[in-house]
Order: C-alpha cells, then structure tokens, then sequence
C-alpha cells in the first residue's frame, strides 16, 4: 500500500546514504522507497519517471509546492524489514520489486528492482538495497 506517513522499519546498520534534489510536485515519506529520474532528480517508488530505485529516505520531504531542487532527499542504503506478503526461505537472494514507495514483490513486470531478499526471520523479510 503506498505510504501516506513516515515509515519505521527495523533496520541494520552499516548501510550508505545519498542525497538527490526532490523533483517538483512530489512528496517523501520517511522510510519510503526512493527511485531517481534520468535527469538524477528523487521521487517515490513507483513514480513514473524513476528509472532505477536506490533506497529509503532517511526523512521526509514536502516539495509539492516546490521547484526541481528546492528540497534533497537523502537515500539510505542498507538492510531493513520490508512488508512482502508470501516470501519464504526459498526466497532468500531472489530479486523484489517495488509497484509503489511501501508496497513490494517478487514478480518484477514492468517493476523496478530494489533490492534482493537477505534474510527472513521472526522479524520479516529483511532487504538488500541494491
């Protein structure tokens, strides 16, 4: 389900962060899955123009009323439990997919990928940014 608040998800870390300039018109939840544009600008999961998905964002930024640029987006990398409804052991080190910026799979369609299954425990499904 796409997010309509920040997210705290459980996370490990040693993860990598990046900051990219939020496009014009989008809002960033905290803890929601980030994709960039050709042109490097951040947007949700699932936005349209994203062309590669990179991680979560470490907080959340309002550039709805905003210019390309006006807000930056830092992008974590790391490991964190995602919801993934049906992954199992046998899944470990598959690929998952992101449809929107807090709903995930493993059917990737025209989905792009944002990480890899590492491990599933009592916890969830832990991801693998890639």
């Amino acid at each position: 389900m796409v997010a309509t608040n920040d997210i705290r998800a459980k996370k490990k870390f040693g993860g990598r962060s990046y900051g990219y300039p939020a496009l014009a018109g989008v809002k960033i939840y905290g803890g929601a899955a980030v994709g960039i544009t050709a042109n490097k600008e951040a947007v949700p999961a699932g936005n349209v123009n994203a062309v590669k998905l990179l991680g979560f964002a470490e907080e959340r930024i309002d550039n709805t009323n905003g210019a390309t640029g006006d807000q930056y987006v830092k992008i974590e990398k790391d490991l964190r439990v995602i919801p993934l409804a049906g992954a199992t052991v046998a899944n470990i080190g598959a690929a998952v997919y992101a449809s929107d910026d807090n709903t995930f799979t493993l059917t990737a369609g025209s989905l792009l990928q944002i990480g890899t299954i590492d491990a599933i425990d009592a916890d969830g499904v832990w991801l693998k940014t890639t």
